[in-house]
């Protein structure tokens, strides 16, 4: 009996099932070894002067910046690129992708479009640099761009709702967007300045901008009311939504002047939603009356 044993023993170790069969371990250590790649940056670009206010959205700036290595591989090679800690630009400035040399490639670029903020930063200095990575180690180089003459953004965006379902005795209706509201623009002393929305919507929407430092008044007019008559006794509150791209958003709701839909007939209504100051032609400040 032990001979065979020992016999089916050896045919295993010599046949196809080898496990356990050898007296040395799998310890789990890779034989594979990485050499460390040298990568190269270099730009045609560098130092460009960029004026920011010249900037067509539709057709970003772009400086591109170049990653090389002496002899190609036979793997993609990943260049990490990093904002250098001497930028007073930052991530919100540019927009860019991966920059990889392809496998078998000696170099590569990536395009770095320079971004249209509308926020009010100064002239700075964007500088990117390389970033040594996993089996990549990247030469010492800074790519400089100077973005001047900031473009701010002077647009406020303005929306007046007041949409919503109301009912009074027998009558019911399903949406009070059958009353129509514009809002308008005065100046400080209450002379109409015109409409910044004035359709049939609901809400209505608009934006104001280029406008003289000083005070403001925005107006929520009634332009038609068919429910006059009707019999409704409901008052609806007004919504002053408010927003401007960089600066930020809030929101007014004028809650003492509501309309009585019972007594209000067309353009018998006009109140005052907002008073608005406007500093440096673009900073807007809305407070209720």
């Amino acid at each position: 009996m032990n001979k065979i044993l020992k016999n089916i023993t050896l045919l295993l170790c010599t046949g196809v099932i080898f496990t356990a069969c050898d007296s040395d371990d799998n310890t789990g250590d890779s034989i594979l070894e990485f050499s460390t790649t040298q990568v190269t940056l270099s730009s045609t670009m560098n130092n460009t002067v960029i004026d920011e206010s010249l900037i067509d959205p539709d057709a970003l700036p772009v400086v591109t910046l170049t990653a090389t290595i002496a002899e190609p591989v036979n793997i993609s090679v990943r260049v990490p690129i990093k904002i250098a800690s001497s930028s007073t630009a930052d991530a919100d400035d540019f927009t860019m992708d991966e920059l990889i040399i392809p496998a078998l490639q000696t170099s590569a670029t990536v395009d770095i479009e320079i971004n249209k903020t509308g926020d009010a930063e100064g002239n700075e200095t964007l500088v990117l640099t390389g970033e040594n990575g996993p089996n990549v180690s990247v030469s010492s180089y800074e790519l400089n761009v100077d973005i001047e003459n900031d473009f701010i953004n002077d647009v406020l965006d303005l929306t007046l709702s007041w949409d919503g379902e109301f009912e009074s005795g027998d009558l019911a209706l399903s949406s009070i967007c059958d009353v129509d509201y514009d809002l308008l623009l005065a100046d400080g002393v209450g002379n109409l300045l015109g409409y910044i929305a004035g359709t049939a919507d609901c809400p209505e929407s608009g934006s104001v901008s280029g406008l003289a430092d000083g005070s403001y008044f925005l107006l929520a007019d009634l332009y038609e009311n068919p429910l006059s008559g009707l019999g409704f006794t409901d008052t609806i509150p007004l919504t002053l939504d408010y927003s401007q791209e960089f600066f930020g958003s809030g929101t007014l709701t004028n809650s003492e002047h509501t309309l009585n839909l019972a007594g209000a007939t067309d353009f018998s209504f006009l109140t005052a939603m907002a008073i608005m100051e406007v500093s440096n032609g673009y900073n807007y400040t809305l407070s209720s009356l």
